[in-house]
């Protein structure tokens, strides 16, 4: 793998204050061609002035220049939207949403003490451009609480559409904590949500398969997800794991660990079977990664991965030095100023990566293309 070139979609450092803090990207191929980066902006990398904005590229993401502005605060006036996924669907566009509770602006994403999540909804809306949005139409998550987006929505085989999804605890649930990663199904173009099919979840509460991103294979008959894996016996992240179901979104497999050691990991699959996997690696030295599996990822070609940022500050990131204390885990969150790279194919097939990074004074999106094999 070559990196070919690099560029900023959305340049943190010169944006009004409150927008200063860019995260979370996604990254959406057009049927015309053009890309479109959705992400959160704030004050700070949680902040309760939070709100996503959106950039369109018309030349394979070379430049870019604004789409959407934000929906600011939502009625009854508490919620603000904490990420941003878009798919194209049906003509237009429809987009999954996570929505924060930030009525309290003292309060953290997480409890300190309990690590249970501020109250959160999961949103749907459509657009036929991306400059504006319909209504807003909430997506229940019933029995599970602590429910946000983990991505776009996709497009399974037989045309269902597939909303992932983790869930965890509320603000104030002092138990252990179950987590799940999980999919919203709808079998009527995004109408209604009404089936749940299970990822990965350790009914022990012991293996933690956090930040789950998804791909559906070119001819959709495999979907695969991938996680950033922790041990919360152990207290420490364990080598990223894969689980693969069929074409439909159901029978999920017992995730496996990879050899890759990392945290949040976005796959692509390529013409042929093969899985490109894009992921944070926190260690010495700590950055962005890219690896092939050419097997639909069940062995990868570690020995020729691809770093494609480093950060410039040296030795292993906050949280990476040994075992850590699980509820430290939110507090690293805060203040780790680089992460979730998405990748998507272009035409000529080579791959175009967006993620963010800057440091403590901003975070931008920036833009990396890379080129897979002569």
């Amino acid at each position: 793998m070559q990196l070919l070139a690099q560029g900023v979609v959305y340049d943190a450092a010169t944006a009004p204050r409150e927008a200063r803090f860019a995260t979370f990207a996604t990254l959406t191929q057009l049927p015309d061609g053009r890309l479109v980066a959705a992400f959160r902006v704030g004050s700070s990398k949680d902040s309760a002035d939070e709100d996503a904005r959106a950039m369109v590229s018309d030349d394979e993401g070379v430049t870019w220049r604004p789409l959407f502005g934000g929906f600011g605060n939502l009625p009854p006036g508490r919620w603000r939207v904490r990420s941003l996924g878009i798919t194209p669907h049906a003509g237009g566009l429809i987009a999954a949403l996570t929505v924060i509770d930030r009525s309290d602006p003292s309060r953290p994403l997480a409890n300190p003490q309990t690590q249970g999540l501020l109250p959160a909804r999961i949103l749907v809306a459509e657009s036929r451009d991306g400059s504006s949005w319909g209504e807003l139409r909430e997506v229940g998550t019933a029995p599970y609480a602590g429910a946000v987006t983990t991505g776009a929505i996709l497009e399974l085989n037989g045309g269902a559409l597939a909303l992932p999804y983790e869930s965890w605890k509320d603000w104030d649930d002092t138990s252990l904590g179950l987590h799940r990663a999980a999919l919203r199904l709808s079998h009527d173009g995004g109408r209604s949500w009404a089936e749940t099919a299970i990822v990965a979840h350790d009914p022990s509460g012991r293996l933690l398969f956090w930040d789950q991103r998804v791909a559906v294979s070119r001819d959709g008959g495999l979907v695969a997800a991938m996680f950033w894996s922790h041990d919360r016996v152990a207290e420490r992240d364990v080598p990223i794991h894969i689980a693969w179901s069929s074409g439909d979104g159901h029978g999920w497999s017992e995730p496996q660990p990879t050899s890759i050691e990392g945290q949040i990991c976005t796959p692509l699959f390529l013409p042929g079977g093969r899985l490109l996997a894009t992921y944070v690696h926190r260690h010495d030295p700590p950055g962005l990664r890219a690896v092939l599996s050419d097997d639909g990822g069940r062995s990868w070609r570690i020995e020729e991965e691809l770093e494609f940022y480093r950060k410039q500050r040296v030795g292993a990131e906050s949280g990476m030095g040994g075992r850590r204390d699980f509820g430290d885990y939110w507090a690293d969150m805060s203040v780790w100023t680089f992460g979730h790279p998405w990748p998507t194919l272009l035409p000529d097939g080579d791959v175009l990566i967006i993620y963010y990074a800057g440091d403590s004074e901003s975070m931008g999106v920036r833009w990396a293309r890379i080129r897979l094999e002569e």
